[in-house]
């Protein structure tokens, strides 16, 4: 059973001794660590009243990936950019994929940033969320604290990034002189649903890593396959639109169904691949992956300590 803490003043404690605390320091709490109850028993008011700790494990999480790095947080600019160049050089100009976008006007280099924006929010709570209860038994051995918050962490760094590397973006587009429509309201209810997808599956592997230790060997490959079944960086092409298995796997591939609605969001006149219930979809199944991923979380938190 999963444990929740609650904090009780002690005055409320018998033998507790409360009336022996001096009344200008205030009411002495005791934090008490008892089983949770009820079908989910997601702790939400423990972790509201432990948000700060939530913020300093992204923090930390932020700091320590670019501890002692030349370039800092730089990177963090610098790695988007550096992919799509690469991704320009090998798919745009190499393999000649930007000439199957011709007819929508729009550069190869801008195409895949809009698509790697919400999928390195994935890929790293897939690879980062995933391992990361691995990756610090410490934590979980040693004290208590909701234990929602370790991939939560991750996944708020991966955010982070995101936000950082949105005026890259935008950025772009002027170099590339793309016109910004109202499409861009969407824009934030997109991102919210990319996190909402990377907090699921956060929540999910980290909890199966654990409990089977043979799924850290196939999150990288789960990863590359997600990847380039959501055409990340390959256009689709134009007869696949028409064939009724495609639309089916398009709409029960969140992923998918998030990145043509930044495509869409972000580049006018993008109608290629585009259609509503791929978003309409995607958001369905992203709440689901969430709940699905709490309740897994929760159920088996009990015995993150004894196998961690």
């Amino acid at each position: 059973m999963s444990a929740t803490a609650t904090q009780i003043p002690m005055s409320q404690i018998p033998g507790a001794g409360g009336s022996e605390w001096p009344e200008d320091t205030g009411p002495a709490i005791e934090t008490v660590i008892q089983p949770s109850r009820g079908w989910l028993a997601v702790p939400w008011a423990e972790m509201a009243r432990q948000r700060e700790l939530l913020f300093f494990l992204i923090w930390r999480d932020i700091k320590v990936r670019y501890k002692q790095a030349v370039l800092g947080i730089a990177w963090v600019v610098i790695q988007p950019v550096i992919n799509v160049t690469i991704f320009t050089l090998i798919f745009g100009s190499g393999l000649n994929l930007g000439s199957k976008l011709g007819s929508l006007n729009i550069p190869y280099p801008v195409y895949v940033f809009a698509a790697l924006l919400p999928w390195q929010l994935i890929s790293r709570s897939l690879n980062e969320g995933g391992l990361s209860l691995v990756n610090q038994q410490h934590l979980l051995t040693k004290i208590y604290f909701p234990r929602l918050f370790v991939p939560s962490a991750a996944v708020g760094s991966a955010m982070f990034d995101m936000l950082i590397s949105l005026p890259i973006l935008f950025a772009v587009l002027l170099i590339y002189k793309v016109p910004f429509t109202l499409n861009l309201l969407f824009l934030p209810p997109l991102m919210a649903l990319s996190l909402v997808l990377g907090l699921g599956v956060a929540y999910l592997l980290s909890a199966l890593t654990v409990s089977y230790r043979d799924f850290r060997f196939l999150i990288g490959f789960m990863a590359q396959i997600w990847m380039w079944t959501s055409f990340i960086m390959i256009p689709v092409p134009d007869n696949w639109h028409t064939r009724w298995y495609y639309q089916l796997w398009w709409r029960i591939n969140p992923l998918y169904g998030i990145v043509s609605g930044f495509r869409r969001a972000l580049l006018p006149g993008m109608d290629k691949g585009w259609d509503p219930t791929y978003v309409l979809c995607a958001t369905g199944i992203s709440l689901t992956l969430f709940t699905v991923g709490i309740f897994y979380f929760r159920r088996t938190e009990r015995r993150f300590a004894d196998i961690a």
